[in-house]
């Protein structure tokens, strides 16, 4: 799990002492070769390279020992209502974007069938409009019929 306040990206070529603490791990990505910089205490995590996106272990410094990572119990607790509070949040946002997928959900049902009813109407005026050509093909027809027999009649 990747722990992304702790996770830095160092610049090719730029490594000052403002970037990089002294409780910092160093390292570059196995896959893509991007220098990470990631705070001590992700030493020996799995953690996603901001380049690439590909599963990475955070390097173990040299004479580190896991468990003097270990929090203290008032650390454990304060971190534990810390995630109990961000779960709530997040439990909360679920639930509002719950409800705004049903909102449009439902939108989305009326627009359905509001572009059902207009296709239909669509499909009626073409209809129409065909009928209509087919009637002045017709009536033109007739016309022209007409001046023909008039202007046979006039030649006679």
């Amino acid at each position: 799990m990747q722990d992304t306040s702790t996770d830095r990206v160092v610049p090719p070529g730029n490594t000052s002492e403002e970037e990089i603490h002294e409780t910092d791990i160093v390292f570059d990505c196995p896959h893509c070769n991007h220098s990470l910089v990631i705070d001590y205490r992700a030493a020996g995590l799995t953690i996603d390279c901001v380049e690439c996106k590909q599963a990475v272990t955070v390097p173990i410094p040299s004479g580190m020992i896991i468990d003097d990572l270990d929090l203290s119990a008032g650390e454990v607790l304060t971190q534990l209502f810390q995630t109990r509070r961000m779960l709530l949040k997040a439990e909360q946002r679920i639930s509002a974007l719950e409800e705004s997928i049903d909102s449009l959900k439902l939108r989305r049902k009326e627009l359905e069938k509001s572009r059902i009813t207009t296709l239909h109407r669509c499909a009626e005026l073409v209809t129409l409009c065909q009928t209509m050509l087919k009637q002045n093909n017709e009536l033109v027809a007739t016309v022209n019929r007409m001046q023909n027999l008039l202007a046979e009649e006039q030649q006679l």
